[in-house]
């Protein structure tokens, strides 16, 4: 009996069949996350006029900007949320 070598093109061959619109679903990956020490880093988009608000008020409390937004996040979720306006 003889010893032979893998094909080289294998892998080739198995990425173009799973890459197949027919092919088995493949299972999603889970969201990518930056981590800095124990937090989450997001993206977060923002009006500008609100965002300057925010940074004027993270400024009056001597806080950042981060700081302000996980304050204003926490105490939203604590105390709830009081949506002012509406018909």
């Amino acid at each position: 009996m003889a010893i032979t070598k893998k094909p080289a093109n294998q892998n080739t061959a198995e990425a173009f069949i799973s890459g197949a619109p027919d092919a088995a679903a493949a299972v999603p990956e889970a969201p990518r996350r930056v981590r800095k020490g124990n937090k989450i880093q997001i993206t977060l988009t923002i009006s500008e006029p609100l965002l300057e608000r925010a940074d004027i008020a993270a400024s009056q409390l001597g806080q950042t900007r981060a700081g302000f937004i996980n304050l204003a996040i926490f105490q939203a979720l604590e105390s709830g949320l009081n949506v002012k306006g509406g018909a």
